[in-house]
């Protein structure tokens, strides 16, 4: 008779990057329904409601401010969930990068351009 693992360290196991990009891409889905989505409904109703609101909203997005931090990060949170999205239904659609070396070469490809992307509208939005 096997005794069963007494401890297990899940600081030891190491996730090929695939399963990283499949577990964050879980995780930022829950992220975008449950922050960005009611942060985004709420920026359009403030915007929408009067030209007041919608100056004093374009101003503490464009200012480096906890709020504009917050906006930011959830749309680069957005941006993620959309792009590993869409290299998830390449694989399941269009079968590429099924592979083990395809999809680990492809989950790269994904956070190094969300990483170039988010860095070129951070850029873009605070220091333009």
């Amino acid at each position: 008779m096997q005794e069963r693992p007494v401890y297990l360290d899940l600081t030891k196991i190491r996730l090929p990057m695939s399963a990283f990009i499949s577990i964050t891409h879980r995780l930022s889905g829950m992220y975008v329904f449950f922050i960005t989505l009611p942060l985004i409904l709420h920026i359009i109703n403030k915007t929408t409601s009067s030209k007041s609101e919608y100056e004093k909203i374009l101003v503490d997005i464009t200012s480096i401010s906890f709020f504009s931090f917050f906006v930011f990060i959830s749309i680069a949170v957005l941006w993620y969930h959309v792009l590993t999205g869409v290299r998830h239904l390449i694989m399941d659609f269009f079968h590429i990068g099924e592979s083990l070396t395809g999809s680990h070469y492809s989950s790269i490809f994904t956070v190094i351009l969300w990483s170039l992307t988010s860095l070129i509208l951070f850029g873009y939005l605070f220091v333009l």
